[in-house]
């Protein structure tokens, strides 16, 4: 395969049910080896997706090439691209060692193939001396690597996974997807994962795909959809966001001072072009604004700096969320360093860094 050639291309796909048009114009490059995430709400279109490379479902127009070949029309069994659902589907009266080997026995592959294929697939996915298990004896965990294994036995090089950790516990859940990011690099196979939890997306993945009513509505890594996204919908669907309306009020270089309610702020324009009197709406995430006391901060340069007060506080743990009032403005503030200085009170003031302010074009960000 040339190696600037996507594994998969999905090109301006589209899929619609009855009246109902689930996906609309998709297009996406997956890299071979890549860990990539199809992330949205509840019937945004990123499950008809995976059923649509897994073969399981057609397009109604455009292209799915796996390897540079299209698959159109060719049947799911001949595609190599196992599917894992939030259901294991594994057979309650097999052991462990049967239900990852079922795909080989059905092959009729060589017993002694099939015994030095099992020990690796024992040893990748952490199961050995577990292998006479009958699945009910396993942990939630452990019953998802052996669906993972099941599913890669055959020597394919894709691994499609829909929500496939939707049954742990949350403990479970990040333990898993850290082994599950483990073996997808060790293993070196193209994974794609369905998902709308926005931590296993930005924790498992290179690539992230945001989807919203049938369409992408941003591709990248999951560093640029989280702090540079594309539009206010991403913004505030993957993370917590401030959305701050404003007006250019001048450009400086690089840099764009916005007026807002509070103050004029300068902003990094982001490689954007502006112009005096645009109208424009500053993203800024919780844990990008500094928080401290009114009376310890007085010496501080005022320029990006607000002085309010706080409304409310919720302790997370890892951090205190602070609800802070600025004017007519209200911003969600995080402390991530609670245990040194524990809960402020009453007047503070907030410290905006012009490099970690985003700005999108228009009121609300389109």
């Amino acid at each position: 395969m040339n190696a600037a050639m996507p594994h998969i291309a999905i090109d301006n796909v589209s899929k619609t049910f009855g009246s109902f048009a689930a996906l609309q114009g998709i297009t996406l490059d997956i890299p071979q080896g890549s860990f990539t995430t199809l992330l949205g709400p509840s019937g945004c279109g990123k499950t008809t997706l995976m059923r649509l490379i897994a073969g399981f479902d057609e397009p109604d127009g455009g292209e799915i090439r796996i390897d540079g070949v299209k698959v159109n029309g060719v049947p799911a069994f001949r595609r190599q691209t196992p599917l894992v659902f939030q259901e294991y589907a594994l057979f309650p009266h097999m052991t462990v060692y049967e239900n990852i080997a079922y795909g080989l026995k059905l092959q009729k592959t060589p017993r002694e193939q099939i015994g030095r294929k099992m020990g690796e697939m024992l040893e990748m996915f952490g199961l050995t001396g577990l292998d006479n298990r009958l699945p009910k004896q396993l942990s939630g965990g452990q019953q998802q690597r052996v669906a993972f294994a099941r599913a890669l036995v055959m020597g394919q090089r894709v691994l499609l996974m829909d929500e496939p950790l939707s049954n742990l516990d949350a403990k479970m859940r990040v333990e898993v997807r850290s082994e599950l990011r483990e073996l997808q690099q060790r293993a070196g196979i193209t994974a794609i994962f369905v998902t709308h939890d926005q931590d296993e997306a930005l924790s498992l993945s290179d690539r992230i795909a945001v989807f919203d009513k049938g369409r992408i509505r941003q591709a990248g890594t999951p560093w640029e959809v989280y702090f540079k996204p594309d539009n206010a919908f991403v913004a505030d669907f993957v993370g917590t966001a401030n959305f701050i309306p404003g007006e250019v009020a001048g450009v400086e270089g690089t840099d764009v001072v916005v007026r807002c309610a509070p103050s004029l702020l300068r902003v990094d324009a982001g490689g954007r072009a502006f112009r005096p009197g645009d109208r424009v709406t500053l993203v800024v995430r919780p844990e990008c604004i500094s928080i401290s006391a009114e009376e310890a901060d007085g010496g501080v340069d005022a320029a990006n700096s607000w002085s309010g007060e706080i409304v409310n506080s919720t302790f997370l743990g890892r951090l205190i969320r602070y609800r802070v009032r600025c004017g007519p403005l209200a911003c969600i503030v995080d402390d991530a360093d609670p245990s040194v200085r524990g809960f402020l009170r009453g007047a503070v003031r907030l410290r905006l860094d012009p490099g970690k302010i985003h700005v999108l074009p228009g009121e609300g960000g389109g």
